[in-house]
């Protein structure tokens, strides 16, 4: 069984580091390192090894860590095969479909998932019934999704979060790179006004809360834009769209200058 281990770090940034770590056979593995000296303490108090270093995608807030984490640990850096002179201290490719930890019947899969940047990569740990989880990095956020300022694209990330993120079941965990939860929030009750749901949810939302895609599904606005409540605000707000695209555009336009 694949365990998984969220890190936080306190910083403007509010980041999320991963370990995914077998208890069985003492193999970890660290997704997005940021802060290596917090990394390693709680390797060492898990007891567990890191074999390899995996980059969502070359931003340095997710591969800050990589170098030092690199040279205590001797991990293998992996990230996107068009990140390869971006990510520091990168040794190899990753493509959709490689599986980069197997435990039993789980493992851990590569999404090609862009948007946010042209070489952003998700992990998605699965066994053979079902998905189970998936580290988004900036692609998807809790109740939000990944800007594109830089080198990315807004109808790119429409099709990636339409074709693969949508699909995901309503038990799969969401991990992301970022805890956005307050903004992100604020913004739905923005634009997205009358969600019952996101108030309810509100009530209950713990800090740092990992969220299942049930949820996610029913409080995020870029899952909610065909809903009246989303339309009628956009009416109101005096925007205009004319399909699906349109409207997640339209959103991710306004959140930019939100």
């Amino acid at each position: 069984m694949i365990e998984i281990l969220p890190i936080f770090t306190h910083s403007p940034l509010r980041n999320f580091s991963y370990l995914v770590f077998s208890n069985r056979t003492g193999e970890a593995y660290c997704i997005d390192p940021f802060d290596a000296k917090q990394i390693l303490n709680h390797s060492q108090k898990l007891g567990v090894k890191i074999k390899g270093i995996l980059n969502t995608h070359e931003h340095g807030d997710h591969t800050q860590g990589n170098l030092e984490l690199k040279e205590e640990t001797k991990a293998v850096v992996y990230g996107h095969k068009d990140a390869k002179h971006k990510i520091p201290g990168m040794d190899q490719t990753l493509e959709e479909g490689d599986i980069v930890f197997s435990v039993e019947e789980e493992s851990l899969t590569v999404w090609d998932t862009p948007g946010h940047t042209f070489s952003h990569l998700s992990f998605v740990r699965r066994n053979p019934k079902t998905i189970l989880g998936i580290f988004s990095g900036d692609t998807l956020f809790n109740a939000g999704v990944g800007n594109c300022f830089r080198g990315g694209d807004p109808n790119v990330l429409y099709e990636t979060i339409t074709s693969r993120y949508e699909n995901l079941p309503d038990t799969c965990l969401l991990y992301p790179g970022h805890d956005y939860w307050d903004n992100n929030l604020k913004f739905a009750e923005h634009i997205d006004p009358k969600n019952a749901f996101r108030d309810n949810y509100k009530s209950s939302l713990m800090p740092l809360q990992i969220s299942e895609m049930g949820a996610e599904k029913n409080l995020n606005p870029f899952f909610r834009r065909n809903t009246i409540s989303v339309k009628d605000r956009l009416t109101e707000l005096k925007e205009t769209y004319s399909n699906d695209r349109s409207i997640f555009l339209t959103l991710r336009k306004l959140r930019d200058l939100w």
